[in-house]
C-alpha cells in the first residue's frame, strides 16, 4: 500500500472514531461501514483485506452484518487466515441461527480449517448454535426423541472434552427448553465444570454460557452464583477486547455486552456493597452516553436506575422506575421481579393504587406460571424417567459387553488350558519315546561290544595280543 492511501485509509479511520465518540445513529455506522467499504480496493494483499473488512464488518449494523461476514470468510478461507475464517464461522451460526441449512454448511466449512484447536472450537460453537435451533422448533414427542439420542450420546464418553462438552450441551439446551427445574440446574452445573476443564482456550463458547447461566440464576433469584457468572462473563469479555484491539480492530464494541452484564448485576444487589453499586450504575449511565442503543435500551426499560433507588432505600424514587420496567420489559422473568419489588416499595411508600394494580399483575403471573410449571413438573418427571430408562438400559447393554467379554475371555482361557494340557500331554509322551530311545541306544550299544567281543574271541589263536609268531622272520 502506497504512501497516499496509508494516509487516506488513517483520515478515515481517524473520521470514523471522532464519529462514534459522538454516539452515531445506526444511519452514520452504515455510512461509516460504506466509506470503509470503499477503501477495500486499496488493500494489495490478502491481510490488508481482512483487515480492512474487519472494520467494515465491525461498523455494520448487526442487521447488515451477515453479508460482510461471508466475503470476510471468503477471503480468510482462501489466503488461509485460520483465525479469521474459523471467527466468521462462528458470528454467522450466530447470526443464521435459525437456518438450518445454513448451519449444516458452516459446520462442514468448519472442518476446512487446518489448525485443530481452532478446527474443533469453531465446529463445537456451531454444533451448540444448531441445538439452539432445533430446540426451538422440535415440539412434543420428536423434541423428547431428539433429546433421548442426545442423552445416550452423553452417556458414551468419546474421551475427546470437545466432544464431550457439545454431547452435555445439547442435552442441556433441550432441557433448558421443556423445562427449568432442579433437572435443568444439574445439567448446568455439570456442564460449567465440564467446560472450565477444557484447557484449550474457547472463550466464545464460554461467553455463551455464562450469557445464559447468569440469566437463569438471576431469574431464579440465585444471586450470588448470578454475579459470580457475570464477573467471569465480564472477564471474558475484556479478554475478548484485548484481543481483538491487539489485532488491530479499532471499531469492535463490545459496549452492550458490558451494560447487559451491568445492567444484570444491578439486579441482585442485595448481595452487591454499596460502592460496587454506584460503579456499576455510573458505567450504565456512561454507555447510555456514548451508545444511541443501549440509551434507548436505558430510558426505556430504566433497570439500573431503578435498582440503584432501590438499594439506596429511595422507595419513592424507585417506585415510578420499576412500573415502566413492568410495562416496558419484554422478558417475563425480569417482568416478574420487577413486579415483587414494585409491590413492596408501593407498600413502603403507602401507594395504594400501585401496590393493588401490582398485585393484580403479579397474581395473573401466578396463575400462569403455576400451570406453566405443573406441565413443566410433568415433563420434567417424564425427562427424568426416561433419562433414566436409558441410563439403565446402557448399563444392561454395557453389564452385556462385559458379560460377553467375560464369557469370551474365559472361552479363550478354557482353549488355552486345554491347548496347554494336550502340548504338555505331547512333551510327556515325546520325552517319554526319547528316553525309550536312548535305552534302546543303550542296549545296542551294549550288544555292539557283545559281538565284537564274541568276534574277537573266534579268531583268537592263543597268541598274546600284539606278539609275532617267529616261524614268520625264519621263512622271511
Amino acid at each position: 500500500m502506497n504512501r497516499f492511501n496509508f494516509l487516506s485509509l488513517f483520515l478515515l479511520m481517524a473520521c470514523s472514531l471522532v464519529s462514534h465518540a459522538v454516539c452515531p445513529s445506526f444511519a452514520e455506522q452504515q455510512a461509516d461501514a460504506d466509506r470503509m467499504m470503499a477503501t477495500l480496493r486499496l488493500g494489495k494483499t490478502a491481510p490488508d483485506s481482512i483487515r480492512i473488512l474487519y472494520d467494515v464488518f465491525d461498523l455494520t449494523p448487526t442487521q447488515t452484518k451477515p453479508e460482510v461476514a461471508w466475503k470476510l470468510l471468503d477471503v480468510a478461507r482462501r489466503s488461509g487466515n485460520d483465525e479469521a475464517f474459523a471467527d466468521m464461522v462462528r458470528q454467522l451460526s450466530v447470526f443464521q441461527v435459525r437456518d438450518r441449512n445454513v448451519l449444516d454448511s458452516l459446520v462442514s466449512l468448519a472442518s476446512e480449517i487446518k489448525d485443530e484447536s481452532m478446527r474443533k472450537g469453531a465446529g463445537l460453537f456451531v454444533s451448540v448454535q444448531k441445538a439452539l435451533g432445533e430446540a426451538r422448533y422440535l415440539e412434543g414427542d420428536e423434541r423428547m426423541q431428539v433429546l433421548m439420542e442426545y442423552v445416550k450420546e452423553e452417556l458414551t464418553p468419546k474421551n475427546d472434552i470437545y466432544q464431550d462438552i457439545l454431547d452435555l450441551y445439547r442435552v442441556v439446551i433441550f432441557i433448558r427448553n421443556s423445562t427449568k427445574g432442579y433437572m435443568y440446574l444439574e445439567y448446568l452445573d455439570r456442564l460449567e465444570k465440564l467446560i472450565n476443564e477444557c484447557d484449550e482456550k474457547i472463550p466464545f463458547l464460554k461467553n455463551l454460557f455464562y450469557t445464559t447461566a447468569a440469566t437463569y440464576y438471576s431469574s431464579i433469584d440465585f444471586q450470588e452464583k448470578a454475579v459470580e457468572c457475570d464477573r467471569k462473563l465480564i472477564s471474558i469479555i475484556k479478554e475478548l477486547e484485548d484481543h481483538y484491539r491487539n489485532n488491530g480492530r479499532l471499531f469492535r464494541n463490545y459496549d452492550r455486552n458490558y451494560y447487559i452484564c451491568y445492567r444484570r448485576m444491578l439486579s441482585n444487589y442485595e448481595v452487591l456493597d454499596n460502592e460496587e453499586i454506584q460503579d456499576l450504575y455510573s458505567k450504565c449511565k456512561i454507555l447510555a452516553e456514548k451508545d444511541e442503543e443501549i440509551r434507548n435500551s436505558f430510558d426505556e426499560d430504566p433497570r439500573p436506575i431503578a435498582y440503584r433507588l432501590l438499594a439506596e432505600k429511595d422507595y419513592s424514587g424507585a417506585l415510578p422506575y420499576l412500573r415502566r420496567v413492568v410495562d416496558n420489559t419484554n422478558d417475563e422473568g425480569v417482568r416478574t421481579r420487577a413486579l415483587l419489588r414494585l409491590i413492596e416499595v408501593a407498600d413502603s411508600a403507602h401507594d395504594h393504587a400501585v401496590k393493588l394494580q401490582a398485585l393484580e399483575d403479579y397474581n395473573n403471573i401466578l396463575f400462569e406460571s403455576r400451570k406453566q410449571k405443573s406441565e413443566e413438573a410433568v415433563v420434567e418427571l417424564q425427562m427424568r424417567y426416561n433419562v433414566n430408562q436409558m441410563k439403565t438400559a446402557m448399563a444392561n447393554m454395557d453389564m452385556e459387553k462385559k458379560n460377553l467379554e467375560l464369557a469370551t475371555n474365559q472361552k479363550i482361557i478354557s482353549v488355552t488350558l486345554i491347548a496347554l494340557f494336550l502340548f504338555a500331554i505331547g512333551l510327556m509322551y515325546l520325552y517319554r519315546s526319547h528316553f525309550k530311545l536312548l535305552n534302546k541306544a543303550k542296549g545296542l550299544e551294549e550288544e555292539k561290544r557283545r559281538l565284537e567281543n564274541t568276534i574277537e574271541e573266534l579268531l583268537d589263536d592263543g597268541a598274546p595280543r600284539g606278539s609275532k609268531d617267529l616261524r614268520n622272520y625264519k621263512k622271511e
